[in-house]
């Protein structure tokens, strides 16, 4: 089971690297791999250090306390994803100009990161296991990265970044449950 909750919240913090890739695929650029490992590589290590700060905080919090915290967070945040879609569409709207460039994938990276920090922190909290999702976080963040590129053009991609704040929230809210109803 820890690999499935590891697994859908990797899944969920890295779904905007299909978006952004998505993007640059759809205007038939294409992003290199060193771009993509620079921006995944980011990602990860943001993921990390959340992930540590959330374990300093589980030594203030008893642990039951912290994992029921934790998971109820994951749902609300999950419905805010959700209701967030229109913001995220103005962003990826902006994104569409650029070109990726090192420079670039590192802009990237970082914007990528941002709501993995809150995630991480609340993956620690309730208990996943930080390498196990460190390591997810960096094969998802390329192989999504490397997806949305190539099905650019593609409507299973145009209908995956229209909907990925839904999906995404989705995601957030069934790791929020599986949480909630398993103790680890």
């Amino acid at each position: 089971m820890s690999f499935l909750l590891a697994l859908l919240f990797t899944l969920s913090s890295n779904l905007d690297n299909f978006v952004m890739g998505l993007t640059y695929g759809v205007k038939n650029e294409d992003i290199p791999l060193s771009s993509n490992i620079i921006i995944s590589f980011i990602t990860t290590f943001v993921t990390y250090l959340s992930m540590l700060f959330g374990q300093l905080i589980t030594h203030l919090v008893p642990h039951k306390f912290s994992n029921e915290l934790g998971s109820v967070i994951f749902i609300l945040m999950g419905a805010w994803f959700i209701g967030s879609d229109l913001f995220k569409k103005q962003q990826i709207a902006q994104e569409k100009h650029r070109d990726l460039s090192i420079k670039g994938a590192i802009i990237l990276g970082f914007l990528l990161s941002i709501n993995n920090i809150g995630v991480g922190i609340l993956g620690s909290i309730t208990q996943l296991n930080i390498m196990l999702v460190v390591t997810l976080t960096f094969i998802t963040g390329v192989g999504l990265t490397y997806a949305g590129n190539n099905l650019g053009d593609h409507v299973i991609g145009k209908v995956i970044g229209k909907y990925n704040d839904i999906i995404s929230g989705t995601l957030l809210i069934g790791l929020g449950v599986l949480s909630l109803l398993f103790t680890f």
